[in-house]
């Protein structure tokens, strides 16, 4: 079993050779040659079989007569680049290598083009991601998965500087002598491991390759054999050195990168250490314009976008028809037909018909249709039409939105909005708003809402709203409301309902007095202005008011050691005599005076006079009482409204808050 196992195991490992030759570009399959006065269309034949591929060609460009010396391992097209040396152009179809005659260069050529492979110097392999680019036109390229790059330069440059950079190896600069034509091979020094990964001061070097120039086919090429040590190489196929291969995954969460392709997102890694200014860009799209795929790491004084742009900075100004987008700041006016988005930070003003976004810190204005986003501090002016957020702190700042505004830090200034305002953690200035204002930390100003006022912590100033206010500690300023709600408070809330949890004054009382015999009240509030609610029965008892509900005010004065004076205002409803119900005006209105002992800390006892004053329509009388003693007499006004007053009593046990 085992010899037929190993058997099968050969016959698969050669099936698998083919097919992983067939998966690497032919051009860059690496074969080993070993020519002595080879004629050269033999030795195409053997490179072919060697490379499993095709040559493709017209047998006429060829002198078959020729001969060649060669002993080398290297890719088929390193190979080729020896043995023709320009005279001849080949690309790949497929599987098969078609070979062209090369054309003669111009008289004054426009251009020239630099290719060749880049690899490692330690090693020898060839390194992929490799960006090179030329600062002047930012004319640029990337290596491919074999090392292999090209690049088409302009020979109107006064100097051509060949700028090489690749994330975890020294950057590299190589001054070009030629404006020709000419293979250029690069080799790159990884850093090392224990440094810390970040841009060094470039190595610069001199091409002293010779330029190509292309001459009639000779007769014969003699090689000179390569002596060089053949360093060992890989397996076919895209060679990545081992501490870099996450070139592209560490850009993942990179700004923008959305809308970045491969290339430019490699150019962005590699070329963190290098900036390039320009006086002004002009661009159809990112990456389509001026700056070409360049634009993550060139920063412009002038920017003009017909759709949209993409640059490392804007100086001065940037317009945009539709988005501008920069990697890192901005300072000066920025403005878009829809959005703009912003990596760092903006120094300036900020104007979109849609959204602003910056990543870090504002200073100065953003104004946008629908709404600005923050993730970092402003200092200045949001406006929107829908929403502001700041993620950060915002002092001395204004925002005004057509629904909310939210800071989630600390912030002074002012927050204006239809809907809502929240400051997470603080707030100095007022915040006004349609609905509700909610500041987490300590509030010192101003909080003006519709319905509701909310702050989490102290409150140093006032908060003023259509039906509600809550706050933790209420130091200075004053809750004006219908219903105030407080943990604690140094000062008066004024509304309908207040209630303060620590400090605030509570009294649960049942009492009588000369109009009810059965009272159950309920005050809560602060000792200085308390919100009395208070109903009363007469327990079925003929020819008097069946029940009463009534609500006032008071104070209350600590006259120490126990004792307390109170004085409550409190208006009250009666039922018509022997009845559940009322149908016309039966008012009651009593000013009391009571006298509080404390016989524990949560009971006490209350006695006090009261002054009383009845209203009523003129068929009714004033409704019986256990003691009578007039105040003044009974009057009818001229619009039929019954009147009288009398001295009355109250008598009662109340349960105390602490």
């Amino acid at each position: 079993m085992y010899p037929i196992r190993f058997i099968l195991c050969l016959i698969g490992c050669g099936l698998l050779r083919p097919a992983v030759a067939q998966q690497t570009p032919a051009l860059e399959r690496v074969v080993s040659v070993d020519f002595t006065s080879e004629r050269i269309d033999h030795a195409l034949k053997i490179i072919a079989s060697k490379g499993q591929f095709s040559f493709a060609y017209n047998p006429t460009i060829i002198n078959a007569n020729s001969t060649l010396t060669l002993r080398t391992t290297n890719t088929v097209r390193a190979v080729l680049n020896q043995i023709f040396r320009g005279t001849i152009a080949y690309k790949a179809r497929g599987n098969h290598i078609i070979l062209q005659k090369a054309e003669a260069p111009e008289e004054a050529p426009k251009s020239f083009v630099l290719d060749g492979y880049i690899t490692d110097r330690q090693t020898g392999q060839k390194v992929s991601q490799v960006s090179v680019y030329e600062k002047t036109t930012l004319a640029s390229t990337v290596s491919n998965p074999y090392g292999y790059y090209r690049i088409k330069l302009s020979t109107a440059i006064p100097s051509v500087k060949l700028e090489v950079r690749r994330k975890y190896y020294f950057a590299e600069t190589v001054t070009i002598s030629a404006r020709q034509s000419h293979k250029l091979d690069i080799g790159l020094t990884p850093l090392p491991t224990q440094l810390a990964l970040q841009p060094l001061t470039a190595r610069t070097s001199i091409d002293t390759t010779r330029p190509t120039v292309i001459i009639p086919q000779p007769v014969a090429v003699a090689i000179p054999v390569d002596s060089t040590p053949v360093p060992r190489t890989s397996p076919p196929g895209p060679t990545i050195w081992d501490r870099s291969k996450s070139v592209l995954a560490e850009t993942k969460d990179d700004f923008a990168d959305w809308f970045k392709t491969t290339r430019q997102s490699i150019h962005d890694a590699n070329l963190a250490g290098d900036t390039i200014y320009r006086d002004m860009q002009f661009s159809l799209f990112p990456f389509v314009g001026t700056n070409h795929t360049l634009s993550g790491r060139v920063i412009n004084q002038y920017s003009f976008n017909l759709v949209g742009g993409y640059s490392l900075g804007v100086r001065s100004l940037e317009i945009g028809g539709f988005l501008n987008m920069v990697r890192g700041d901005v300072s000066g006016v920025q403005v878009a037909g829809f959005a703009n988005a912003v990596g760092e930070n903006t120094n300036g003003v900020q104007v979109a018909g849609f959204f602003n976004g910056v990543r870090k810190e504002v200073m100065g204005v953003q104004a946008a249709g629908f709404g600005n986003t923050v993730l970092g501090k402003v200092q200045g002016v949001q406006a929107a039409g829908f929403y502001n957020m700041t993620m950060g702190t915002m002092p001395e700042s204004i925002q005004a939105a057509g629904f909310g505004n939210i800071v989630l830090d600390e912030m002074s200034g002012f927050q204006l909005s239809g809907f809502t305002n929240v400051a997470a953690r603080s707030m100095a200035g007022f915040q006004l708003t349609g609905y509700g204002n909610i500041t987490g930390g300590t509030m010192t100003g101003f909080q003006l809402a519709g319905f509701t006022n909310i702050t989490i912590g102290e409150l140093r100033g006032w908060q003023i709203s259509g039906f509600m206010n809550y706050a933790g500690k209420v130091v200075r300023g004053h809750q004006l409301a219908v219903v105030n709600i407080a943990q604690s408070s140094e000062t008066t809330p004024y509304g309908l309902f207040s209630y303060v949890q620590k400090n605030g004054y509570r009294r649960l009382e049942v009492a009588t007095d000369e109009v009810m015999t059965a009272n159950l009240t309920f005050k809560t509030g602060v000792r200085r202005f308390y919100n009395i609610f208070t109903g009363g029965s007469n327990l079925g008892e003929a020819g008097k008011p069946l029940w009463s509900v009534g609500y006032g005010f008071g104070t209350a004065v600590d006259l120490k050691r126990g004792w307390m004076l109170n004085f409550d205002l409190t208006g009250h409803v009666l039922s018509d005599v022997d009845r559940y119900y009322w149908d016309a005006w039966n008012t009651h209105l009593r000013l009391e005076m009571g006298i509080e002992k404390k016989l524990s800390r949560r009971l006490a006892l209350v006695v006090g006079p009261s002054a009383n004053l009845y209203l009523s329509d003129y068929y009714r009388t004033k409704p019986a009482t256990r003691i009578d003693v007039p105040l003044f007499g009974n009057s009818d006004t001229i619009f039929s409204v019954f009147s009288t007053g009398w001295v009355g009593f109250r008598a009662g046990l109340r349960i105390c808050n602490p």
